[in-house]
């Protein structure tokens, strides 16, 4: 429980900085449109920026290290890549198993699907283009993709399972989006001006 609580701090670092430079932006974004601004619809970007952000934070950002007055960036601490489908159900077991640490499970396991639900989410909630399976769980496998590209040039773990994990969270998070009633689903949606 100790490590959740500790990447959830680490992210909320990231994202209160990141929210006053995502605010300007779409504020900007909103003058220069042809479209009508939406409260729920903007409200609902801000959210998946500073969630894009927080999930960064955790899988390519550097960390922010304060030693003796000085600031460092680290990426990292090992590197490890695992090409092996499904050894994540293995290592989760042995780890419970015999260790009787339920970290793996969380963190490895289920943290992967967690953390990309709101992907699945958000996105066909607030751009209509999205509101298709494909292109949504398309969008989150490119993106849990182009995050295991990004580690291996890190010093981080990159895991295949962390990508199929990552895009059944995306898939889970559709699913949860199609509970939002149709007649609803407008009120998140962007509207052309005239």
């Amino acid at each position: 429980m100790h490590t959740i609580i500790y990447y959830l701090q680490d992210m909320w670092f990231y994202m209160a900085i990141a929210l006053p430079v995502i605010m300007i932006y779409r504020f900007y974004r909103i003058k220069k449109s042809k479209h009508k601004a939406k409260p729920l619809h903007e409200i609902g970007v801000i959210v998946f920026l500073i969630f894009l952000i927080g999930l960064l934070s955790q899988t390519v950002i550097p960390s922010i290290s304060f030693n003796n007055g000085s600031i460092e960036f680290v990426n990292g601490n090992f590197q490890a890549v695992n090409l092996e489908f499904f050894r994540v159900f293995r290592e989760t077991y042995n780890a419970i198993k015999y260790l009787d640490l339920w970290q793996p499970f969380l963190i490895n396991f289920m943290g992967n699907i967690f953390m990309f639900m709101p992907i699945g989410f958000l996105l066909p909630l607030l751009w209509r283009k999205f509101e298709h399976i494909f292109w949504t769980v398309l969008a989150g496998f490119l993106l849990s993709l182009s995050i295991e590209l990004l580690q291996l040039t890190q010093l981080r773990s990159s895991d295949v399972d962390d990508l199929w994990l990552n895009t059944l969270g995306t898939f889970i998070g559709f699913i949860c989006f199609t509970f939002i009633p149709k007649k609803h689903r407008h009120w998140f949606k962007k509207e052309k001006v005239g």
